[in-house]
C-alpha cells in the first residue's frame, strides 16, 4: 500500500475561482477527511510534472476514537478523495522522487449517478459554481453525525435559499433525495422547467407534480416534487430519487417541514449585491437580518448531529457578527475568519461558515478539528 497519494486538480471553467482552488482543495480535504476518518492525514500542496496536485500522506496514529487510514482500508481513502469538489484523478506514490517520483494511477469509484449538465446546463445571474456547491456540499456533510449517508442516498439535505437548484442538482447527482425553498416564484417556476426538460431529454423515468403550500389555511406558495429514476420498475417500487422545492420564505420552514429531519443544510447567503432575500413580505438586502430571522426556523429542522455550510459575503456579512447570531440560535461556528476565503469579484469577498448545533455529539471532535485547520492555514 502506497504511503502518499496526489489529487490532481480539476480545471475549473472560472478563471477567478481557478486561482483560489489549491487552498480550498486543501482546506476542503482538512475537514472531509478529518471528519470521516477521525484523524487528518499529513497534506500540502504539490506539483508533480506541472501539474498542481494535493498530497495526501498517511498520518502515523489516528486520534482518540478514530480509525487510522490503514486501520480503516485504502478503499474509504481512495473513496473520500474521489468525491473532493477539486478532484480530477489520484495517482498513488509507488517511487518517491523530488523531481520525477513513480506514480500508479488509482481506479477511483464512481459517486456521481447523472450527467454533470444537471448541474452546469442551467446558466442564471448569480449562480454559484458548481465546484464550490460541491465543496460546501462535502463539507456540511462530514459533520453531520450521519455522513455516511452521502454515499449510500440517505442523507437528508436542506438548501433553504435554493435559488435555481444548483445546490439541489449537485445532492441529486450523489444520489440524494434533497429538499430547497425559495421565495422567488420566478425563479421556482425556471427550476421547475428546467429539470422537467432535462429529464425527458435524457429519458428518465419520473414525475413531476405541483401543489399549494398552505399552513392553516393560508397559502404560502406553490410547492413541486420531482421522483426520477432509471427505470419505470425502480419508480415504481419507491427506489428512485425524490426532489422537493417549496416557493416560500425561508423564515416559515419551521411550519411546514418536519422538525429534527435534516442532516445537512448548504446555503449561500444573500451577498446583497447580485441578489436578496425576502422576509416578513418585503425584500431584505442585509445578509445579516436574513440569517437573524432565518436561523432560528433552521435549527428546529435540524437533527442535534447536523452540519452546517453557508457561503457569506465578507463585505455584506462579518464573521464575528454572524456568530453571534447563530450562536443566539443555537448553532456554534467552527471555522475561523478567513479560512474558505476567496474572491468572486471586485464586489464578493466570499468566506464560508461551518456550524453545528450545540449539543452535537461530535462537537469537542469537530472543534478541534477547526483548531488544526488554524495550523494548516497559517
Amino acid at each position: 500500500m502506497s504511503e502518499a497519494s496526489l489529487v490532481l486538480r480539476a480545471p475549473s471553467a472560472n478563471r477567478v475561482y481557478a486561482q483560489a482552488a489549491g487552498a480550498l482543495t486543501l482546506a476542503e480535504a482538512h475537514w472531509v477527511l478529518g471528519a470521516h476518518l477521525g484523524e487528518v492525514p499529513a497534506l500540502r500542496a504539490r506539483t508533480v510534472g506541472g501539474m498542481e496536485a494535493l498530497e495526501v500522506r498517511r498520518a502515523g496514529e489516528a486520534a482518540p476514537g478514530g480509525a487510522s487510514v490503514s486501520e480503516d482500508g485504502d478503499d474509504r481513502l481512495g473513496r473520500l478523495l474521489a468525491s473532493l469538489s477539486g478532484t480530477l484523478g489520484v495517482l498513488d506514490v509507488e517511487q518517491e522522487d523530488p523531481v520525477a517520483p513513480l506514480l500508479r494511477p488509482r481506479t477511483m469509484p464512481s459517486l456521481l449517478r447523472h450527467p454533470d449538465d444537471l448541474e452546469t446546463i442551467l446558466k442564471y445571474p448569480g449562480k454559484t459554481n458548481e465546484q464550490f456547491t460541491a465543496l460546501l456540499v462535502n463539507l456540511a456533510a462530514a459533520l453531520s453525525t450521519r455522513r455516511s449517508g452521502l454515499f449510500d442516498g440517505s442523507l437528508s439535505l436542506l438548501d433553504p435559499l435554493c435559488g435555481r437548484g444548483t445546490t439541489l442538482h449537485r445532492a441529486l447527482r450523489l444520489g440524494l433525495s434533497p429538499l430547497g425553498a425559495e421565495i422567488d416564484r420566478k425563479d421556482v417556476e425556471a427550476h421547475r422547467a428546467f429539470l422537467t426538460t432535462w429529464l425527458r431529454t435524457h429519458r428518465y423515468k419520473h414525475t413531476v407534480d405541483s401543489t399549494r403550500l398552505t399552513v392553516r389555511g393560508e397559502q404560502l406558495g406553490i410547492r413541486w416534487d420531482a421522483e426520477l429514476a432509471a427505470d419505470k420498475h425502480a419508480l415504481r417500487a419507491g427506489d428512485g430519487q425524490r426532489l422537493t422545492v417549496l416557493g416560500c420564505d425561508t423564515t416559515r420552514l419551521g411550519e411546514v417541514l418536519p422538525a429534527r429531519s435534516i442532516d445537512a443544510l448548504v446555503a449561500d447567503l444573500p451577498y446583497g449585491v447580485q441578489h436578496g432575500a425576502r422576509t416578513a413580505g418585503t425584500w431584505q438586502r442585509s445578509p445579516l437580518e436574513v440569517l437573524r430571522a432565518a436561523a432560528p426556523g433552521w435549527r428546529s429542522l435540524l437533527r442535534d448531529g447536523a452540519g452546517l455550510a453557508l457561503a457569506v459575503n465578507r463585505h455584506t456579512l462579518d464573521h464575528a457578527a454572524a456568530t453571534a447570531v447563530l450562536a443566539e440560535a443555537g448553532l456554534r461556528v467552527l471555522s475561523r475568519d478567513g479560512a474558505f476565503r476567496h474572491r468572486v469579484d471586485a464586489s464578493i469577498d466570499r468566506d464560508v461558515l461551518l456550524a453545528i448545533p450545540t449539543d452535537h455529539p461530535r462537537a469537542e471532535e469537530l472543534c478541534a478539528l477547526g483548531a488544526d485547520q488554524e495550523n494548516l492555514t497559517s
